[in-house]
């Protein structure tokens, strides 16, 4: 039985030693991932704004209704994809068109 309280002592005098450095070494870590996530937050946010101005450069180079009416609809469908838009290929050429052209407008605002 002493035996048990004397290991329960050490155990308990272990601990209140080496808890600051444990819970020193806890803090550090945690700060260390705070830096980190913050940098991951603002490289993602960097692609983001690099996707949407790729995104809004393409939007503005779009040809125009006369230049897409002379393009097959799978190109005219590529086009879209490239700005993310999605058009229904099964749809006439003419309003697959008109379609993009709303489509652009609307994602340009």
């Amino acid at each position: 039985m002493e035996l048990i309280i004397a290991a329960l002592v050490a155990v308990a005098i272990a601990a209140f030693v080496f808890w600051p450095r444990v819970s020193e070494k806890i803090d550090d870590v945690q700060e260390d991932i705070n830096e980190v996530r913050e940098e991951v937050v603002e490289a993602f946010e960097e692609v983001i704004d690099d996707v949407e101005d790729a995104v809004q450069d393409a939007l503005e180079k779009l040809p125009t209704k006369a230049q897409l009416m002379k393009l097959t609809k799978a190109k005219i469908d590529e086009l879209a994809a490239e700005v993310g838009i999605k058009l229904d290929r099964r749809q006439t050429k003419e309003k697959m068109v008109a379609e993009l052209q709303k489509q652009a407008k609307k994602a340009k605002k």
